[in-house]
């Protein structure tokens, strides 16, 4: 690849991001993106300014998976009162890989870095569409913790084009 990034995470914006392909295995997570931004502030954009790149693989180094969690959701009448609230559920061990499976087709809505005492902690929220009816979406959120990572991508190129 032609641009590396090293350890600069918060140099990127991967809101909006679509995910082509996520594995989890060995210790390490790879993502394999479309629509990342490199930051004006990132050691491989030269031009001062915000960046779509074309497709970004994401690798996270001596990757561990600390939390995979399904957010619940709230249902309300027309009135306003809550009809039915469906809580935030953790996955289950057994049903992890499916899900991890399901997230190659998601998008990424946000991710937020955590402090830990050693290496680095994000937590991805990423919108998944439904199973049974694609336009409904399940809200995942994907928590790692890793040693380091490395942002690999050939060009940069306009916003229609990263996507």
């Amino acid at each position: 690849m032609k641009f590396q990034a090293v350890d600069e995470l918060g140099q990127f914006s991967f809101d909006d991001s679509g995910i082509r392909q996520l594995k989890i295995a060995g210790g390490q997570a790879e993502f394999t993106l479309d629509g990342a931004v490199v930051r004006a502030g990132n050691s491989q954009n030269a031009r001062f300014q915000d960046m779509y790149s074309g497709e970004l693989i994401l690798q996270l180094e001596n990757a561990e998976l600390a939390r995979l969690m399904k957010e619940g959701m709230k249902y309300y009448d027309a009135d306003g009162k809550l009809v039915r609230e469906v809580p935030d559920e953790d996955v289950p061990v057994p049903a992890q890989p499916a899900v991890l499976s399901r997230l190659s087709s998601g998008k990424i809505f946000t991710v937020v870095m955590d402090d830990v005492a050693e290496g680095y902690a994000c937590e991805f929220g990423i919108d998944v569409p439904q199973e049974q009816d694609e336009e409904e979406t399940d809200t995942f959120w994907l928590c790692l913790t890793f040693d380091h990572s490395t942002a690999m991508w050939d060009r940069y190129c306009s916003p229609s084009e990263g996507e």
